[in-house]
């Protein structure tokens, strides 16, 4: 298989115009056209990662964490030299996988058992579109199946979603066009019986649907609009809001995401309640997870994250269990794993054990 080609499989997953506008993401390294052979999945490319890497015969590895991201002036980092002469190839998905619906979150809440219920903060990247297309009647069954199959129309849970509306067309056919619905020979001006369609559009997926309304509609040369909206795209978002098949004390829950998450001393801030007290709804953010308490604090009974500092738990309203950055975030290799399961691609996940992070850090 291409590099490409994974790509745009991974881009069906967790689209990369979902990532933040500061983020870095896709292949970091390496030619896309390029064949490869296995892939190594990690959080972090580091020393660690790239020795297993060439110790299991991949060429390509999917990390979490970007390799690079800021520009670079010269390439002298022996990480770096150390990939590119070996020629492995790296492709990162970093916040575009936190707010993917099957991501970092997912993966997160899963494992810990929770039933999802929503999101915690619509913060995403990229822009959703509202695009309008007129049709004439007869003709817009056909368009609307080839935005759907482009990949429009998707709000939430719900594919091939669309409005309708009759309009009324007028046009008067220059020279040398070539109108579907011709004139009358004693009429300069054509007056039109249409629909008007309307879908809600990803960014990811705007060039696609564009193409499809061109190749799919009747017209020589068919009215379409579209614009950014302020509203945030549903079916995305950072965080998640859930429940536990049983309500559990703050005690317990800790316990258990010890457990769950194989992390050896999560921190628990009980926020001035009862460690006996039973916890209704439970927010979730894998990695640094500051930015969402002021909505987890409105929507939970408690937050799971990782990386607080020490003002953010100080000022925090609900409890918090801070399990660690690389431990809320690394149950996503099993989601990447099984991604590439199902499209037959080889790989194999760094073990947690052998990350630098669970072998260098001591607990004293």
């Amino acid at each position: 298989m291409l590099i490409s080609e994974l790509l745009g499989k991974l881009e069906t997953r967790a689209p990369l115009a979902l990532a933040l506008d500061w983020d870095n993401v896709g292949l970091l390294l390496g030619i896309p056209e390029r064949e490869f052979r296995k892939v190594l999945i990690t959080l972090d490319v580091t020393p660690n990662a790239v020795n297993k890497a060439l110790e299991i015969g991949a060429d390509l590895i999917i990390a979490h964490h970007p390799l690079i991201f800021k520009p670079l002036k010269r390439i002298s980092d022996p990480l770096l030299l150390k990939l590119a002469e070996n020629r492995i190839a790296v492709i990162c998905l970093h916040t575009n996988l936190d707010v993917a619906p099957e991501g970092v979150n997912h993966a997160l809440a899963a494992k810990l058992g929770l039933k999802v219920t929503g999101h915690l903060s619509g913060e995403q990247g990229g822009s959703w579109y509202h695009l309008s297309v007129t049709v004439p009647a007869g003709h817009t069954d056909k368009v609307v199946e080839a935005v759907g199959a482009a990949g429009g129309g998707r709000i939430g849970k719900y594919s091939n979603c669309s409005a309708r509306h009759p309009v009324t067309g007028i046009f008067e056919a220059g020279a040398g066009a070539k109108p579907f619905i011709p004139s009358a020979p004693d009429q300069r001006r054509t007056t039109v019986s249409e629909e008007e369609l309307e879908f809600m559009v990803d960014e990811n997926s705007l060039l696609a649907v564009r193409a499809a309304i061109q190749t799919s509609h009747p017209y020589e040369t068919p009215l379409v609009y579209w614009f950014p909206v302020a509203n945030p795209n549903p079916t995305y978002g950072l965080g998640l809001i859930g429940e536990l098949p049983a309500r559990r004390s703050l005690e317990e829950i800790a316990k258990l995401v010890s457990e769950r998450l194989c992390c050896p001393h999560p921190r628990l801030w009980t926020a001035g309640l009862d460690p006996a007290a039973k916890i209704g709804s439970i927010a979730v953010c894998g990695g640094a997870g500051a930015s969402v308490l002021p909505s987890a604090e409105g929507s939970a009974d408690l937050l799971i994250t990782g990386d607080l500092g020490y003002h953010a738990l100080l000022e925090a309203r609900i409890p918090v269990i801070d399990a660690g950055h690389f431990y809320t975030e690394y149950p996503v290799l099993e989601t990447l794993e099984k991604w590439l399961f199902d499209w037959n691609v080889p790989c194999a996940a760094l073990p947690l054990e052998e990350h630098e992070y669970t072998r260098q850090l001591l607990e004293l």
